[in-house]
């Protein structure tokens, strides 16, 4: 029962981590860890992780990719970091659908950038970051709700060792 916390606390951790990519373009390195030790409790406490090894790769594949995308100079440090604690929690055969949802976000996002900039700043900006670990964040939520890939499954009443019981 309590790991169905893990997810929700995650879900927190993740808007922590957005809104001090917001406020200040920096993702400190505890919201990923923070992730991965939430993930790691999950599936201690005996959540239903469908295969650790999968898990372990999507983690892996996000990471070398971040960093290849870092080095580019395309998207920060932290956001690389943060989409691959991200990861961690969704089964490599999610990847595609990660990366659909945070890339949506991140379109929401930079027209909220854009339209924002040119409406309220009064000279043209010349900073033209984008804080990702708001896409990040609201990515991964949204793909945990669209797919439940990870989320704790319902406990079967039969699987307590009382005998039968018939639910309609």
């Amino acid at each position: 029962m309590i790991e169905q916390l893990f997810p929700l606390a995650a879900a927190g951790a993740l808007a922590a981590a957005a809104w001090s990519d917001f406020r200040t373009f920096r993702i400190s390195n505890i919201w990923p860890l923070v992730l991965i030790l939430l993930f790691g409790g999950f599936w201690l406490l005996g959540a239903e992780v469908t295969d650790p090894l999968s898990h372990l790769a999507h983690f892996g594949v996000a990471l070398v990719v971040g960093m290849v995308l870092f080095a580019l100079k395309w998207i920060g440090g932290g956001d690389a970091k943060l989409y691959a604690a991200v990861a961690l929690w969704f089964p490599l055969s999610s990847g595609p659908a990660l990366v659909f949802t945070t890339t949506m976000a991140g379109l929401v996002l930079a027209i909220f950038y854009v339209l924002t900039r040119r409406w309220v700043a009064k000279e043209k900006r010349k900073d033209r970051r984008i804080a990702y670990g708001v896409a990040i964040a609201f990515g991964a939520i949204l793909c945990w709700l669209l797919y439940p890939t990870t989320a704790p499954k319902p406990m079967d009443v039969n699987e307590l060792g009382y005998g039968k019981f018939k639910l309609d």
